[in-house]
Order: C-alpha cells, then structure tokens, then sequence
C-alpha cells in the first residue's frame, strides 16, 4: 500500500493519545475559570445604555471577575434590577412583539426585571461601573458565585455558544481595546433567559448563527418553545444615517484541501488543510465552523515564504464537548501580520455526519461543517477534495474528478473544483448513473441513484402488509389495507430527473446566462422529502424517485407539485446562490425566491401558461392564507428580509414566506417589463436577469443591490414615482407586509359600430395610502381565452371609476381583473 504524506500525517495522528495531541490556550483557560474574585461595587441607581438597550440597576452590587490578563472583562450583578429594548426599525418592532406573545399594534419597547445578571465585555463597562461607586475588596460573595455557576450551565446546556470565545478573540486580537463587544446574559421574571449584546464586529461574529451578517445589536433567547433572535439590527445611529456598518472579516480563504476517510460506513476522519490571507492586523484568534461531533486531534499552521518549504508550528484549538457550547476555534501563538498567507492544518475525527440509511444508502447530515472552515456562503475559495471509502461504495463530491482507484480494500476517489465556491460537500453510497450532455447550455448532466432499498422504505412496506400498526396501514377511505410499495426501482426513473435538469441547464441558461461550471450532478438520498443544492452537487429527496403509483399507495397525492418541481427548484440554485450569492439572510429571499420562480418558469415552458398561473394562484395561498397554529396569514408577520426569523410560536410557517413571496416578487417584476407586441415578450426580463449574473457571478448581492439592477432596465409603466427608482415597489414588496385587496364592478356593453364599453369601478383596499399598484384589465372571450386590455394604475385606498371604449376582435363575456396574478392580491 502507498502512501502520500498527507495520507501518512492523518494516520500518525490518529494513533497518538489525545491527551498528547490536545492543547489549551493559557489565557482561554484564564477566561473560562474567571470567578467572582471578591471585588464588589455597591450600585444604587446605575444605568447602562448599550444602543437599543438601556440596564437600570437599581439597588445590589457588581461582583467582578477574576482579571484576564490583568483586565476585568466580567461581573455578576446581584440586587433589583430592570432593562428595556426599545428597537430602532419597525420591522425589527413588529418581529419582537411577534416574538415574545406582545400585542403587536401597541407594542413599543420590551421590558423585564431582573434580580441577578453577567456581563461579560471588552469595552470600557469596568470603568464606568466604578465611576459610580468605589470598589471593595473582600471574599467571593457566594451567591454571585452561584449566579455565575448557573450562568454557565445555561451557556453549555441552553444557549450551547462559546460566549468566552468571542470575549478572548477580542482580547487577544486587539489587546487594550476599549470599544469591543458588550455581553448581558439577563433572566427576566417575564421572558426567558437571554443574551442582550452590542457587537462591532456584527452579530455572525458571536457564533450565533451563519450568513447573520454584520448588524451590531442583538437580543437572542434561550427557551425550548419561545426561543430564538427576537432582535437584530445595525445601531441606532447607523439606522438613522442610513449607514450599514462595514464588513469585518478577519480572513480571505484562498483554498482547501481535504483528505476525508469513512470507516465503518458512516464514521469520519480527515485533515484539511486551509490557505487564508489575513485582513486585518494582530489575528491570534481564528473561529472555525466544524460540527460537534468531529473532535479536532491536532493543529498546525505555517506562514508562506516564497521559495522555502512551509515551517509549521503547532497551534492550540479550542472545542467544548458535544452538545454543550462547542465553537470551535484556534489560537496563534503569536500575532498574525495583515496580508499574511497562512497555511493552516487541522485533524479531525468522529460520527454522525453520516447516516446509515440501510441497503448502501446514506444521508450526509453536516453538510455545511464536515470539515474545518471559516466560512461556507460567505468566503469562497477553491477545493482539492481526497476521499477514502470502503470498496463497494463510492463519492459524488463537488467539483470535478480527476482519479478514481482502488488502494487495498479502499476506493480513493481525487476531486477539484476549477472555480471559487461557496461550500464544498459530497453524496455517498452506491449508485448507478446516467448521463447525457446539453449542446445548447454546455452543460453536462449526470443523475445517481441507489439500487438498494432504504431502511425507510422496508419499513413502509411492513406498515404496509399489516406487519406494523400506522395511519398509513389502511386506505383512509375503504379501510382496506394498502397494497406494499414493493421493491424499489428508482434507476428507472433518473431518466425523468434526467430530463428536467438537462431541460433546467437549457432553460436557465436562456433566461439567467452561463453557468461557470461544465457539469452538474443530480444525487438520490435517503431522506424522504427534503432537497438541497451544491454547487455542481444536488441532493434530491427519495420522494421524487417514487412514481405515482407508489406516492398514492402512501397517500401522498398532494405531494404531486413538490415531485414535480423540487428538481427545477434545486437545479436553479446552481445560479441563484452558487452563482450569485445572498449577502445575508435579509437578502436569502434572492436565492429560494429566485428559485421557486425559476420552477415556476420551467413548469410554464414544459406544461403552458395555464399551470404557470395555477403554480402562483397557489403560492398566493402560501402567502395570504392563515394557516392552523399561526395567529395571522404569513404575510402579516413581516417583510421577506425578516427571513427565517419570520417563524415564532406565533406564526411557525412563516419563516418560510421567502420562497412564494420572493418568488412573487420577480413574478410581478416579469409581468410589468412582459411586452405581447414584441417578437420576445420576455426580451427586457431575460437582459435584466443576465445582468444581474453578469454583475453579481461569483459575488454576493443584496436586495438593495438587485434594486439598481432593476433600475437599470426600467420600462415606463415601472416610473410609477417619475423618478427612475424602484423605491415605491421595492418599500411595498421587499421591506412591506401590505397586500391588497380589489373589488369591482366592471361590465361589458356594446358602445355602437364595432367598439365595446368597459365602465364601472375598481376598488384597492388594505393598504397604505402611498401603496401603488399597476391594476391589470382583461376582458375573457371564452374558457382559456383573455386578452390583456390594459393597466389601470391605483394609489392608496381608494374608488377608480374606468370609462372606456375600444375595439375588440370578437365578443367577449367578461371583464376579469389581474388575470395572470401580476399583482399579489388577497382575493
């Protein structure tokens, strides 16, 4: 057997003791064991403003932490207290009285008491506590100590966030800065236990979640039903000014190379190796997304020289246990110099990134962190990609594979991506392929399925023939038991998946431009009803490789759209997301609802224009219908940049408004630039559309960004404002929850001669007095036959009356208003 020296590093590793390989960073270690030292500032009427937020301590004491470094970068307040968070936009109002069960149309500010709280900061909090009272010194107070204890419990078991991590990272890279971030960990006596924080380097930077961007403020909770970010913005004055801050990356990832080896089917090892630039000076410091379950064994990292072989040296990591606050980081030994090229070399080992499906099928769980990075969807870099599987199962990877061998009872699998992308990640079991190339878009498409029957699948067909008791047993109808779904056979239907990507690649292309990449790859998984997109890489659900038959056996008829079109869905994020990218969640909307359209585009040129208005009659219902559980219709509960935070105990569906709203939105965009005199009706849409991948590909957008593009190719009915902005379409349909209502009475009457009279009124209710809509005007010939008329434009509530005489090619039954849902509309 041969070895590469990558190869022979990861096994020496993986042999040596932890306890030999593990190292603790001596000023986390300081950090993480700070207790209340016995220093305490008595308070009697301090207050605390940190932006939005404003602490009142009314009467008690601070208990200091033990210094750090010789600085005091915590405190335990034990006494009476209270706080209050007044928001500085009214969208972020609506989603904090939405959030925490408030009424929202009086809802102002939140406000709590508390009795105990812990800061934790790098700003100047020490002095300006001690600017109210002299310090004392003394022994430890032992309910400070007890506050803190559960306190940290909290952190590890609710919160499961390395707060210290963010703490050292700023005391660290920026020794004796002053103006860092701002932590209160508060339990109120009417909200659950929270995090209030003001962070300069923006929220993603306190290992919250990914793609949070870089708005300062914070308000998160930790409660199993009520939980989640109930805040988030820029500062006040930066809302105010109208000026987002500015990004604060520490590094550019230039490159990966990952050697992964599965053993035992589902466990997983690997080093990555990480190439970066620095961007700013002093990094010591390095967050690294990896999950959980992968336990780092060794860390180095080496500095470039031109023309030496890199000298590494050993670097210290930092990973609490599974299922507790386990962020993962790694610490320099010394400051790293801005503009820096880094080599950083980490080893990893552990299980459940993969899931045994049953039968060689698999689902790969931590798509986004099975692998050591400091960024997915947000800093692309290139991929030297090594996989090492048992023989007999085989790798679906991102990128393009450029050896595939066996080494002993190994199959070793060399892949590399040819341009810069977002996240790397790859399908495993065995699978039999198709493939066929696309003359038209140069786009090769290949589709994998697995021959075996899934775990899941045996199980349905023993519910099935009576062996297990399930709703799913008996027909809901005869009660008679359900024929089994018998053996699968779902390389018979790759072709059909076959057929709508290379339909996909064709049709995309047309209307969005090139993809960068020559290939993609359609993958089957085991899980059941859930797709996702990689670059060059989707994972399909197992749902759309189950025929009709089989999918009415299990009584999922309704699943029939979902079937239908989730594979144009998932192909299009090869654009939107993997081409152009959404710069935050607020912008996510750019990706799923540009993906849903996409769908919708594939369903209208393979099935015509009436399935193309029934798929937005029923995204519509998505949007405006209350659904059970939710206290309002999706639409209420925010705008489409509130994203998945949209989803509260109030209303749980809809966190996913993006996808038929963000659809609808360039749905409406298509309808006002659509031209029927044209040769190409949809000659001004496609241009918009190759402009935004022209100006955006390989980039990140935001919905501000799409705007100008927008602005760029404006028709006239579109200046509604006279002004040459979108500003009145996107405040109403991006940043606005208003959706009108329109009543008429409009009727046909010959006018004499050849001509027709239109007359009556049109009615625009529930909404703002500046909403502004273009109305369209149909007149229907007969069933499947209207023409459009024209574009009645309406302002505010209010009564237009319509008065007109024109020419019709024939009789016509009716007047029909907003036929093709150009406008999104409650009824």
């Amino acid at each position: 057997m041969r070895f590469t020296p990558a190869r022979l590093w990861l096994l020496v590793l993986l042999l040596l003791p932890s306890a030999l390989r593990a190292a603790t960073d001596p000023s986390y270690t300081e950090l993480r064991n700070a207790r209340p030292d016995g220093r305490t500032v008595p308070v009697n009427g301090l207050v605390l403003e940190r932006d939005v937020f404003r602490f009142q301590f009314e009467s008690g004491a601070f208990h200091f932490l033990k210094p750090v470094g010789g600085r005091t970068v915590g405190a335990v307040f034990v006494g009476h207290g209270s706080y209050r968070l007044s928001p500085a936009t009214e969208n972020e109002r609506r989603q904090l009285a939405l959030s925490s069960g408030a009424d929202k149309g009086g809802f102002e500010t939140l406000s709590d008491q508390f009795d105990d709280l812990v800061l934790l900061f790098a700003d100047d909090t020490a002095q300006e506590i001690e600017l109210h009272a002299p310090v004392r010194a003394g022994s430890p107070d032992p309910r400070a100590s007890e506050v803190y204890e559960r306190y940290l419990k909290r952190q590890r078991k609710d919160f499961r966030i390395n707060f210290h991590v963010r703490l050292l990272k700023d005391l660290l890279n920026n020794p004796g800065l002053t103006s860092g971030v701002f932590m209160a960990l508060v339990e109120g006596k009417k909200y659950p236990p929270a995090l209030a924080a003001v962070d300069p380097d923006g929220a993603e930077a306190l290992g919250l979640f990914s793609r949070l961007g870089e708005e300062d403020t914070t308000f998160l909770v930790a409660d199993a039903n009520r939980g989640g970010l109930w805040y988030e913005a820029d500062r006040r004055a930066e809302v105010d000014r109208k000026r987002k801050s500015p990004e604060k990356r520490l590094t550019d990832a230039l490159d990966y190379t990952v050697d992964t080896v599965v053993e035992k089917d589902a466990d997983l090892a690997g080093t990555t190796t990480l190439h970066f630039k620095t961007l700013v000076p002093g990094v010591r410091v390095l967050p690294i997304l990896l999950t959980s379950t992968l336990r780092i064994q060794e860390g180095s990292f080496a500095l470039d020289s031109p023309g030496a072989e890199p000298t590494w040296k050993p670097v210290t990591f930092i990973q609490e246990p599974d299922k507790e606050d386990s962020n993962a980081a790694v610490v320099f030994p010394e400051p790293l110099a801005k503009g820096a090229m880094v080599r950083l070399r980490l080893s990893y080992k552990g299980d459940k990134v993969l899931i045994d499906g049953g039968d060689k099928n698999y689902y790969v769980g931590a798509r986004e962190s099975w692998y050591p990075n400091v960024g997915i969807f947000s800093d692309p870099a290139t991929f030297d990609l090594t996989y090492h599987v048992p023989v007999g199962n085989e790798i679906i990877s991102v990128g393009k594979q450029v050896e595939v061998k066996t080494v002993g009872n190994q199959s070793v699998s060399h892949w590399q991506t040819e341009i810069p992308v977002q996240v790397a990640g790859f399908n495993y079991g065995k699978f039999k392929k198709v493939e066929k190339p696309d003359e038209t878009s140069k786009v090769d498409v290949a589709v994998y399925t697995n021959p075996g029957t899934p775990d899941i699948i045996r199980e349905i067909n023993a519910a099935m023939s009576g062996e297990a008791i399930g709703e799913i047993n008996s027909d809901p109808e005869t009660g008679a038991p359900r024929p089994g779904l018998g053996k699968m056979n779902t390389a018979r239907l790759a072709d059909a998946s076959l057929a709508d990507g290379l339909n996909s690649a064709r049709l995309f292309t047309a209307y969005f431009g090139p993809l960068p990449q020559t290939h993609v790859a359609i993958t089957q998984q085991s899980n059941p009803n859930f797709g996702q997109s990689w670059p060059m890489l989707i994972f399909m659900p197992y749902i759309s490789f189950l025929d009709g038959t089989q999918r009415q056996r299990l009584g999922m008829e309704r699943a029939k759209d979902f079937v239908d079109q989730v594979g144009y869905h998932e192909f299009a994020h090869q654009w939107w997301g993997h081409l152009v990218g959404a710069e935050t969640y607020r912008d996510q909307w750019l990706e799923e609802g540009f993906a849903e359209f996409s769908a919708a585009l594939a369903v209208q040129h393979v099935k015509g224009w009436s399935e193309y208005d029934r798929f937005w009659r029923e995204r519509r219902k998505e949007i405006v219908e209350k659904r059970p559980g939710n206290s309002m219709a999706p639409y209420e509960a925010g705008p489409i940049t509130q994203g998945f935070r949209l989803s509260t105990p109030r209303t749980p569906s809809a966190g996913g408004l993006i996808y038929p709203k963000g659809g609808y939105v360039l749905h409406m965009l298509r309808m006002l630039m659509f031209d029927t005199t044209s040769k190409d009706p949809d000659a001004r849409f496609i241009a918009m559309m190759k402009d935004y991948t022209s100006t955006y590909g390989g980039k990140f957008a935001s919905s501000a960004d799409f705007q100008k593009v927008v602005e760029r190719h404006m028709v006239p009915a579109m200046n509604a404002t006279a002004d040459g902005k979108m500003d009145w379409f996107f405040n109403q349909w991006v940043y606005g929850t208003d959706v009108p209502r329109y009543v008429h009475d409009l009727k046909l009457e010959s006018a004499g001669g050849e001509e027709t009279r239109i007359h009556g009124t049109i009615r625009q209710e529930g909404v703002a007095k500046d909403f502004r809509a273009l109305v369209p005007i149909y007149v229907e010939f007969g069933k499947n036959e209207t023409v459009r008329v024209g574009m009645l434009p309406v302002v505010g509530e209010s009564t237009i009356p319509v008065d007109v005489k024109l020419k019709l090619p024939k009789s016509a039954r009716k007047v029909v208003l907003n036929h093709r849902g150009e406008v999104l509309a409650r009824e």
